[in-house]
């Protein structure tokens, strides 16, 4: 399957890119078509006023969406082809005409850590809230961990801005431990007993956050799995 959404997720388009590229505007954003080496289809690009991208293959032939390309169940020659055109296309203007949009430091970090150290990449599974994620474990699917941003005053009626946060299981008696130092909060949308919300503002050391997670992904795993050591 083509992986649009890690293309375009957390980028924003740049409207002189999309245009230098080819785009033509729209009312409600920017349109492309490309022909692609099977001549009987085109690419249908869409970026919207939210800068949400959308593509469609069209067939010529009949002018309908050929709809195969999305399908998990669809394979052979052909349609591989077509997907890696189609692929190609889509990332080089993800390059050419998206930027991104300004994710702290210190969440890079952390979401670059959690795929180093286990194996395991932010799944972006809500349409209405882009930025959060949740990680999972790769063999019993169980969260050990849900990334967000949201309006800081949420956690705190004293802070303004958007903050990245990440919600972590962790030991009811640490819980309340952990409530009284900066850069902890009661669990954002999850179990406040079990869960416990962490900022990625730079507030906490990177060890400290990544002894949570490690925690966390004990604390979901099967009791007989062990922590799978950081890759050298």
């Amino acid at each position: 399957m083509i992986e649009e959404e890690a293309l375009f997720h957390l980028k924003k388009p740049v409207p002189e890119r999309l245009i230098a590229y080819g785009f033509q505007t729209k009312e409600a954003g920017f349109t492309l078509k490309l022909p692609l080496k099977e001549e009987q289809f085109q690419l249908q690009v869409e970026v919207d006023a939210s800068g949400m991208l959308f593509y469609a293959v069209i067939d010529e032939v009949t002018g309908e969406e050929y709809t195969l390309i999305h399908s998990v169940h669809a394979q052979g020659n052909f349609i591989a082809k077509l997907r890696q055109e189609v692929s190609r296309k889509l990332k080089e203007i993800a390059s050419a005409c998206f930027a991104a949009d300004g994710r702290p430091a210190q969440a890079s970090r952390i979401i670059q850590s959690i795929e180093q150290n286990y194996g395991v990449r932010p799944e972006y599974l809500w349409e209405g809230s882009p930025a959060s994620a949740a990680l999972r474990h790769q063999e019993t699917l169980k969260w050990f961990g849900v990334l967000m941003r949201l309006d800081y005053r949420k956690l705190d009626p004293r802070k303004q801005g958007q903050v990245e946060i990440l919600v972590l299981k962790a030991l009811p008696e640490q819980i309340a431990e952990q409530l009284g130092h900066p850069g902890f909060y009661r669990a954002f949308h999850m179990n406040k007993k079990h869960w416990i919300t962490v900022v990625l503002d730079g507030t906490l050391e990177d060890e400290t956050i990544q002894e949570g997670i490690s925690q966390s992904f004990a604390l979901t795993a099967k009791a007989e799995s062990k922590r799978p050591q950081p890759k050298e």
